[in-house]
């Protein structure tokens, strides 16, 4: 026999309507909010998923401002570098116009003083900022002016000129991720865009019967090249040929001394790291004791005195232009500093060509996200978004639940014990 209270029905009856009334609530948060749940336990398998879509999501659209970011900056040095192409230019038209032996003396001093306009110019070029302020072409040292001027008395000038132009920056530089396992280079280091030949750097030393003394490591342009006790000379050229760096090692065949050339026009910036195999101590210094890297200074001015360094960039050559009209020289302006200028103008075609393609790899890549990321979007509104119009349904339908309970309360609560007795 069950035993029916007053408080039993009054407990039954406020546990229904505060539990409608909690499913009311939970109601209007979700339509504030146009979420589907409100807390993970609404429903778990669907909170996963929209978890996993809002991450994906997320990544896309920075991956999508990192290559419109990229794009931009891209735009931006282009336009310095096609700009240092016209200076390029015209300093070889200046190169023919002197080699022609129709101009006199003081004619060919006026050309050397528009090289010096030029060259100053082409400087400016290379030391240009971007729209933060970071230096395009410093490498990873974007707040490094990478070019310092030297000026100085000229040979035939008769005034202070440039007589030098020194790369202060390095290799390598930031990159930005556009894509789940893809980055791409912001931009490209000043020593390989105002380049003009390739460097090459011959040793003195007779190699043949050199042997590594122990385990040590050198670095080509970045790359890392791992040396073993007992290497010889050609062994350590193979391994330099097969680093990936573009510079090719070769061995003379009479005075057995190892030469290095870039394939690319690039300053080459070659040191020995410090240890060499993991565990090992280095105890060698290969490319010190075959006369090609001095004892002391940094890449690229480590050089040994005794190896001969050829190759220039565009400012080198375009001194040598200069001092060769201001001497009159019209062998030298027709010969070496015209070659150099075109192979430095070859350079900055190259390096525009680069810029170019890889602002069309980002239109594709943005052509891509902006499929992408409407699809993911889609798929975290099927998961998160609330369908308002089947959720005002379903108020309703608990708000009128709800009002029918109170009436129904309103008629019951009066009653006593005794009119269920009778």
């Amino acid at each position: 026999m069950n035993r029916v209270s007053t408080d039993q029905m009054n407990n039954d009856m406020q546990f229904w309507l505060r539990r409608t009334e909690q499913s009311m609530s939970s109601m209007e948060n979700r339509m504030a909010r146009q979420e589907k749940f409100q807390n993970l336990r609404d429903d778990p398998l669907g909170a996963a998923r929209a978890v996993r879509y809002d991450s994906v999501l997320q990544r896309l659209q920075r991956y999508d401002k990192n290559a419109a970011g990229a794009a931009d900056l891209y735009k931006v040095s282009e336009t310095y570098v096609r700009q240092s192409l016209d200076i390029t230019q015209r300093l070889r038209e200046i190169a023919v116009q002197g080699a022609n032996g129709v101009y006199s003396k003081d004619d060919q001093k006026f050309m050397a003083a528009e090289v010096d306009e030029l060259m100053s110019e082409l400087a400016s070029l290379a030391n240009a900022q971007g729209p933060d302020g970071s230096y395009l072409f410093s490498g990873s040292k974007l707040q490094t002016e990478p070019f310092r001027v030297i000026r100085g008395m000229a040979s035939g000038g008769g005034r202070e000129v440039i007589t030098g132009v020194m790369y202060l920056g390095d290799l390598g530089g930031p990159e930005s991720q556009v894509a789940q396992d893809s980055t791409i280079p912001l931009n490209q280091p000043g020593s390989d865009i105002f380049w003009a030949e390739n460097q090459e750097a011959i040793a003195n030393a007779d190699g043949r019967d050199w042997r590594a003394m122990g385990d040590s490591r050198i670095a080509i342009d970045g790359q890392a090249i791992q040396i073993k006790a007992g290497d010889t000379i050609y062994a350590l050229a193979a391994k330099i040929n097969e680093s990936g760096a573009a510079v090719k090692a070769t061995i003379d065949p009479r005075t057995f001394a190892i030469s290095l050339q870039t394939t690319l026009p690039h300053q080459m910036r070659i040191e020995e790291l410090v240890g060499g195999a993991p565990g090992s101590v280095a105890t060698a210094k290969p490319l010190q004791e075959l006369g090609l890297l001095a004892a002391s200074g940094l890449p690229p001015d480590n050089f040994a005195a005794s190896a001969r360094v050829t190759g220039g960039s565009l400012f080198d050559v375009a001194i040598r232009l200069r001092d060769s009209l201001n001497r009159g020289d019209v062998l030298e302006t027709g010969g070496l500093a015209l070659e150099g200028l075109d192979a430095g103008i070859n350079n900055l075609n190259r390096r525009v060509a680069e810029l170019g393609s890889r602002s069309e790899r980002l239109q594709t890549v943005m052509a891509r996200l902006s499929r992408e990321i409407p699809d993911t979007t889609q798929l975290l509104s099927n998961e998160r978004d609330l369908d308002v119009t089947q959720a005002i349904t379903d108020y309703k339908m608990l708000e009128y639940a709800h009002k029918a309970s109170l009436g129904f309360a309103g008629k019951l609560f009066p009653q006593t014990l005794l009119d269920f007795l009778r």
